[in-house]
């Protein structure tokens, strides 16, 4: 029962991801207006009887909602989020919500928590989302992994600042000294093995596959690696023209074209600690882009092969042509293996998306509706000292007892006119969904893991 949940929420957060890049890609683009619909199609779902039930009820619930509102960004991260959810368009069942913050900030306020504010600390919802998998089951890694750059770039910052201290500082020709590699690769394992944020990024990545432990040996024994891999001329990067090319000793390791509008470029590592191959590719012109990832184990068993192919996707809103996105994914790591197309349209404002299997017909889901760029009245201006409200992601037994005592009058005012003209196939399917889970016990009996502190309690603040 769980499985689908956890696939339909990942989904619906890329998606909605997607719809907001535009937005953000084109710098006189401050503001969107969107009105929005999402549908589910259980037969699109491989799944048991009972799943496709569930399925089947989520699926009339969503073609009830509507989401409308606005959405504002500043070029400094900030932003805000005003919109209101609607059943059939019906007036007494308007609820509010708006979200704003800054990129490691959320806020959010909605007509169902009454005076309260829940603050969302992004630096925590990894290592969250990874006590959520332990206590509940329940992969939400999978959405945090979606539902916001800043998970990734968290995560990669110190690795990336080492990185172009030594290395990234420069363009053109140059070298760096077998003694300045020797001291980067000591670097990145102690970054590695001490960085939290680096840590839970690797978990949320693959743990379920089983090769979390697996990426934390290879990045502790860099330094063992890089003492036979880097010759004694140290990496020597040579720009001829409009190709770059980077080795060791007789060892090619990168190279890239930059001409006429195509870039091209490879990466191939000699093995890595464990007896691993990685090489990875890709290729950009114009609205194009192709990425390929290959990670083999000595016996040539495949680890990971993943491949991406994005074509036409829109830079700026409205949305006027036809774009798509096809992502593969093999190999041990993979499991069943991942075979996605995602598809869109748009004209005169209107917008369709939808995510299907790739040897289907129909979508798993689509999202439709209006998205068009307007003007804001004033553009966020948010620091973290503006993030105050509730720690979602630091409540313990006592502080989800006050939160639910607080917002229960507004949550049961606001949650009847929902609950009277909801489906009642869609009702029941949520309720089992919340129950199955262990989400459903969290909130009413505050303990999901018999601890006598909170199961799930990240940070204290």
């Amino acid at each position: 029962m769980r499985f689908p949940f956890r696939r339909i929420l990942a989904l619906l957060v890329c998606l909605c991801l997607l719809m907001a890049g535009p937005a953000q890609a084109e710098e006189d683009v401050t503001g969107v207006r969107f009105s929005l619909r999402a549908q589910l199609e259980p037969s699109a779902f491989s799944a048991a009887s009972d799943t496709l039930k569930t399925l089947s009820g989520l699926s009339q619930l969503l073609d009830a909602m509507t989401l409308e509102g606005t959405l504002d960004r500043s070029f400094t991260g900030s932003f805000d989020l005003n919109a209101a959810l609607t059943l059939y368009g019906l007036p007494e069942t308007r609820t509010d919500l708006r979200m704003f913050g800054i990129d490691s900030h959320w806020c959010v306020q909605s007509s169902l928590l009454g005076d309260e504010t829940l603050m969302i600390n992004l630096l925590a919802l990894l290592e969250f989302s990874i006590k959520a998998y332990s206590h509940l089951g329940i992969p939400l890694q999978r959405a945090a992994l979606l539902a916001t750059p800043y998970v990734h770039t968290s995560a990669f910052e110190a690795l990336v600042s080492a990185w172009n201290q030594i290395v990234g500082a420069k363009t053109g020709s140059r070298t760096i000294t077998r003694a300045r590699m020797l001291s980067l690769a000591r670097q990145l394992a102690d970054i590695a093995a001490n960085d939290r944020a680096f840590r839970y990024w690797v978990q949320a990545v693959a743990l379920e596959s089983g090769y979390d432990e697996v990426i934390m040996e290879v990045m502790l024994a860099l330094p063992e690696w890089a003492e036979e891999v880097i010759g004694s001329d140290g990496l020597v990067i040579t720009a001829q023209g409009s190709t770059e090319t980077w080795r060791t000793g007789n060892t090619t390791l990168f190279t890239r074209t930059v001409e006429n509008g195509l870039n091209v470029w490879s990466l191939t590592l000699p093995p890595l600690p464990g007896g691993y191959l990685l090489a990875a590719s890709g290729q950009s012109r114009h609205a194009e882009h192709t990425l390929s990832l290959s990670i083999t184990e000595d016996n040539g068993d495949a680890v990971l092969n993943a491949s991406l192919h994005a074509s036409s996707l829109p830079e700026t809103l409205p949305v006027s042509s036809p774009f798509s996105m096809d992502i593969n994914l093999t190999g041990g790591a993979a499991g069943d293996g991942t075979h996605l197309v995602l598809e869109g349209d748009g004209a005169q404002g209107q917008i369709t998306v939808s995510l299907r299997q790739a040897d289907a017909e129909l979508p798993m889901v689509t999202v439709s509706g209006q998205l068009l760029p307007y003007e804001p009245a004033s553009i966020p201006n948010y620091t973290a000292a503006d993030m105050v409200g509730v720690n979602l992601l630091s409540v313990n037994d006592t502080t989800l007892a006050e939160l639910m005592q607080d917002i229960l009058e507004p949550l049961v005012r606001g949650g009847l006119p929902l609950l009277v003209h909801a489906p009642a196939a869609g009702v029941q399917s949520l309720m089992d969904l919340l129950s199955d889970s262990g989400i459903l016990s969290l909130l009413t009996e505050g303990n999901a893991d018999g601890s006598e502190d909170g199961g799930l309690v990240v940070l204290e603040e």
